[in-house]
């Protein structure tokens, strides 16, 4: 009896340890902590640092074998499931309003709040001190992303679709290129789901095994989220200082408000979808939320999202595994704000008045240059902003540096966008195990019409 009382209270402190960690107020508190450790106390946020790249180095290595796993077996799933092929034509429409909405949110909130306009003589006279203090640091970041004389005929959307395509695997796999072992992943799922179901069937306990595996070291991981999201606040913020903030308030503004409005419609969707709680789904959302504030990679971010609405919210596990993967490099809410809201800010930061025209060459620009940034590191993201500035024949090269300062900031807001987006639509698309599939409620019906009449 003693020994059932402790574990009845080692269980109970368990989970109270594991609910104060999961709470929203406690992401909020650790936030605001290392806000103030990266100011207070840089010394330290620097020291810590260290700690907190070891624990984003466990978070990604999980990345590619649950990619890899999930990703074929679900393909493979529904490839012998004639009916799947209805989900295609709703990703492209999710890609087509996803662009529409994102370009109006961000392009509505930086005409309204002109983040530009800087009619303070003394913030311009500091504006320009800040740019000329950062002159080196302005061409160390500009010369790497220059491409090479000898390519420069071969940049365009035709290499770049071309460049996804991997001439080794094995090697790709070695430099953690997703994208490109996401293509391989689609292709050999294929192909596996013409072999015979008998010959397969072998293969498909060994993925969903790897898979199994996978959602256990996220689980384990999860744990010490809190701490490495406090530590690595602390480290952007000592790093970066508060004058960049300051002086970049306004665009980060309209990415928060841009990425805040995403953030609340996404968790009414999957509320509506799952029929749970507003604020209950808000809860569940918290370990995905830290992950992405703590990695700032939608790739890293994936093997949350799935766990959320498969594990926690019981949303149907092959399809969901087989659209989040999609969503994460066709849904780009985050490089949208971006690209709209930073040219926007260009614009009005050196008076230039910007027409109806220009505003649709911003958007249909910023919605077809955002397909191209999965996979990118938030420097080339930022670097790209440079084609729709020519467009428009605005200097970038000044700006350029303004937004690197705040990088941060920003790639954690569009990052959350992004990861917000592709949660919400995967959620809006795949059934929910309350659900049964239209294409197989007849089929269910006739095997079971009685089923849920008898007595448990």
């Amino acid at each position: 009896m003693p020994a059932s009382e402790a574990a009845g209270r080692r269980f109970d402190m368990l989970t109270l340890v594991k609910r104060i960690l999961r709470s929203p107020f406690t992401t909020l508190a650790l936030i605001g902590l290392g806000i103030l450790c990266g100011m207070y106390a840089p010394d330290v946020a620097h020291a810590l640092s260290p700690i907190a790249n070891a624990y984003l180095n466990l978070l990604k290595m999980v990345v590619l074998p649950f990619l890899i796993s999930a990703v074929i077996f679900s393909i493979t799933s529904m490839v012998q499931d004639p009916q799947s092929v209805r989900y295609l034509p709703r990703i492209a429409l999710a890609v087509l309003v996803v662009s529409v909405l994102g370009v109006a949110l961000s392009g509505t909130l930086s005409l309204i709040l002109q983040p530009g306009e800087i009619s303070d003589p003394q913030s311009r006279i500091e504006l320009g001190r800040f740019i000329n203090s950062q002159g080196a640091v302005s061409t160390d970041l500009q010369l790497p992303l220059t491409p090479p004389a000898n390519v420069e005929e071969t940049v365009g959307p035709v290499s770049i679709i071309l460049g996804l395509v991997p001439s080794n695997v094995f090697g790709s796999l070695a430099k953690g290129d997703a994208i490109q072992v996401l293509l391989f992943c689609l292709l050999f799922g294929l192909a596996v789901g013409q072999v015979p179901q008998q010959s397969s069937m072998s293969l498909a306990r060994v993925l969903d095994a790897v898979y199994r595996a996978c959602i256990i070291l996220t689980n384990w991981f999860i744990w010490a989220l809190p701490f490495a999201t406090f530590i690595l606040i602390a480290e952007q913020t000592a790093t970066m200082g508060p004058d960049p903030l300051t002086l970049m308030g306004g665009f980060l503004l309209v990415m928060g408000l841009s990425t805040l409005a995403v953030m609340l419609v996404a968790f009414g969707i999957v509320a509506m979808r799952s029929r749970q709680g507003y604020w209950t789904t808000v809860k569940a959302f918290q370990p995905l939320l830290m992950v992405v504030i703590t990695t700032r990679s939608s790739v890293a971010a994936l093997p949350w999202v799935i766990n959320l609405l498969v594990e926690r919210l019981r949303f149907n596990q092959v399809v969901v595994e087989l659209l989040a993967p999609l969503n994460v490099a066709l849904l780009r809410t985050g490089a949208i704000f971006l690209y709209v809201s930073g040219v926007i800010f260009i614009a009005q930061l050196y008076g230039r008045t910007l027409s109806l025209g220009d505003l649709a060459l911003i958007g249909v620009s910023s919605s077809l240059l955002a397909l191209t940034t999965t996979g990118m590191a938030g420097l080339v993201i930022l670097s790209q902003m440079s084609i729709l500035c020519g467009y428009l024949k605005l200097p970038f090269e000044a700006a350029f540096v303004l937004f690197v300062a705040v990088d941060a900031v920003s790639d954690t807001f569009m990052t959350l966008s992004s990861v917000c987006t592709v949660t919400a639509t995967t959620a809006a698309i795949a059934p929910h195990t309350r659900e049964v599939p239209d294409a197989h409620a007849g089929e269910v019906a006739m095997e079971e019409p009685a089923g849920a009449e008898q007595p448990a």
